[in-house]
């Protein structure tokens, strides 16, 4: 789970905290790490294709095009987050996943934190949002410790009652 550079309300001005996955490998990183499989897989591919295996080449072809798609999907997606405003009254979720942007809102009162169990046990609760009917799914890159402690911290600050405070203090002790 990663806190980028949060902003702590202030007078009139939301706290805001953006959540994202963990992404290692930036787009250059893998643009280089990319160039270098190619190149070294060409290379043995032509010196295999002058032995004699000619048919390599189409699948050093296809392995070229399907790891590169991979590493396209896996940059893109490094972009995603999610950023939860939170002003007096209202509960603001941003979710950015690839070119699309999806807003939801809610009024902070009635806002109520999840730990929703999944039926198959293999995977880790999931962390929702839930106010009239209608709910949100938050976290869903982080692992199950992660979306404990956020959903215990998010507790504290939805509902009835002043929570200006007690987000700006969190956020304050949060390593960057």
């Amino acid at each position: 789970m990663e806190l980028s550079h949060p902003q702590c309300a202030t007078q009139g001005e939301p706290a805001r905290i953006v959540l994202r996955g963990n992404a290692s490998l930036s787009a250059r990183a893998a643009l280089c790490i990319f160039l270098g499989l190619a190149v070294s897989a060409t290379l043995i591919g032509f010196l295999l294709a002058i032995g004699g295996a000619w048919p390599v080449i189409p699948f050093l072809g296809l392995e070229l095009v399907v790891v590169g798609a991979v590493f396209c999907r896996m940059c893109r997606r490094a972009r995603d987050c999610e950023v939860l405003e939170f002003d007096e009254n209202r509960l603001h979720i941003i979710q950015h996943r690839g070119q699309s942007e999806c807003r939801h809102e809610f009024q902070r009162y009635w806002a109520r934190v999840v730990l929703e169990p999944v039926r198959d046990g293999w995977y880790p609760p999931r962390l929702l949002i839930r106010s009239h009917g209608r709910e949100v799914e938050i976290g869903a890159n982080f692992n199950e410790d992660q979306r404990t402690e956020l959903a215990q911290r998010l507790r504290r600050f939805l509902g009835p009652g002043d929570h200006t405070a007690g987000i700006t203090d969190w956020l304050a002790t949060k390593p960057n």
